[in-house]
């Protein structure tokens, strides 16, 4: 029932769980959202099915006569308190869930009806009954207000899949969670959360577990986004025993991430091809096997960049100092390379003809590891540029410090 009523806030955020049988839905405000009260019904009772279950639904006035009514398998759609009372009089006592003594109490005396109750005079039923029942008759017919705790939506998802037969498959048991990531989707969805991190738990038949824990570097709004990626590691892994039972946990977080549609509907997710192939490599070759770079904000070229370990995350902002005009060589060495001379002129792979230049760099006098160099573009003899700089403070040295092509 709470995983119901989880799913049943995407209709409303007003649900309520009337003692683990019924779910009780405020749907007032969101009528002209789903296009009237005979529309909602239709959907709440298709998606109900699908998830495995008849439903009974009754729309009213009222929470408790929307309840009675439905117990008493009453489907009806009433807008108005004089068509409520008109349906609820002829309610049986037996579904009202009233105790067994009352209802014992209620038949001696020749009472099998709400409409025979509410002709009885109040006071007298009140000393007889009891002023809760009493209560309860007002609440349902709209004559007091009737105030229900809300359902909360849990911070943390858990559902668990008991498998029909002891299996190794990987297509069985990604079929399995599948199925629980789709119930994770509709709580995301729901809920307008998301998640980064999901923790898989495939238990043995001696009662242990094996674990997979996936991580997002960013937070996602759909649990499709870890379908690819738990197949990948599902490939790799080697179960020591066959699975019986498959448990799926995620925390969630408030908040998701506004995207569009394109053309044809399809959701759109930010960056998320690029994101995604992300995800796949690190799942494929290990999360230390995919970094990013970044600019530091540093002008000495062998300090001026960092590795990341998310390239589409912070790493994307360059320090304001670190935007350096001119262009840069993607390949830079590890240590400037010493070059031969001819004549003082540099040579790799043949004489070299300066193109551009010098660009002069100057700094790091602070820290005792200062430079002096003047950079130049040079092109050699098979048409590789490069990047190479004299070194002021020995005039007569050249060095290859960067590759562009």
């Amino acid at each position: 029932m709470e995983r119901l009523a989880s799913w049943a806030v995407s209709f409303t955020p007003v649900v309520n769980i009337d003692g683990g049988h019924a779910l009780l839905l405020e749907i007032g405000g969101s009528l002209q959202l789903f296009g009237g009260a005979e529309r909602m019904q239709t959907l709440l009772r298709e998606g109900l099915r699908a998830r495995g279950h008849e439903p009974v639904i009754s729309c009213a006035p009222t929470a408790r006569g929307s309840l009675w009514l439905a117990r008493a398998g009453i489907e009806c759609s009433l807008l108005t308190h004089d068509g409520l009372r008109h349906r609820l009089l002829p309610v049986s006592v037996e579904y009202l869930g009233w105790p067994a003594v009352t209802l014992e109490m209620l038949a001696q005396t020749g009472i099998r009806t709400l409409g025979e109750c509410v002709r009885l005079p109040r006071q007298g039923f009140a000393r007889r009954f009891g002023q809760a029942r009493l209560h309860e008759l007002d609440q349902a017919f709209g004559r007091c207000p009737e105030l229900r705790q809300a359902h909360v939506v849990p911070v943390h998802f858990s559902d668990m899949l008991e498998l029909p037969v002891e299996t190794t498959s990987v297509a069985a048991l990604l079929a399995g969670f599948r199925l629980l990531l789709s119930r994770l989707g509709e709580r995301l969805k729901s809920a307008q959360m998301s998640t980064d991190m999901l923790c898989c738990h495939l238990r043995h038949p001696d009662g242990s577990d094996t674990q997979l824990l996936i991580r997002l570097r960013r937070p996602a709004a759909v649990a499709t986004a870890f379908a690819e990626l738990l197949r990948l590691r599902l490939e790799a892994l080697v179960l020591p025993a066959p699975v019986t039972r498959l448990l799926l946990q995620a925390r969630l977080s408030a908040g998701q991430e506004m995207t569009g549609s394109d053309l044809l509907g399809r959701e759109l997710q930010a960056d998320s091809g690029l994101s995604g192939l992300l995800e796949r490599l690190r799942a494929r070759l290990g999360g230390h096997a995919v970094r990013g770079l970044a600019l530091a904000d540093e002008y000495r070229p062998e300090r001026a960049w960092h590795p990341v370990g998310d390239p589409l995350g912070s790493g994307r902002v360059v320090p304001p100092k670190a935007r350096i005009p001119g262009r840069r060589p993607v390949w830079i060495l590890p240590e400037p390379q010493l070059l031969r001379q001819d004549a003082g002129r540099p040579v790799h792979e043949g004489v070299l003809r300066l193109e551009q230049g010098p660009e002069r760099i100057e700094t790091g006098w602070w820290d005792g590891d200062d430079i002096r160099r003047d950079y130049y573009m040079a092109r050699n003899r098979r048409g590789a540029r490069l990047w190479i700089y004299q070194d002021l403070r020995s005039v007569a040295d050249w060095y290859l410090h960067g590759i562009f092509a």
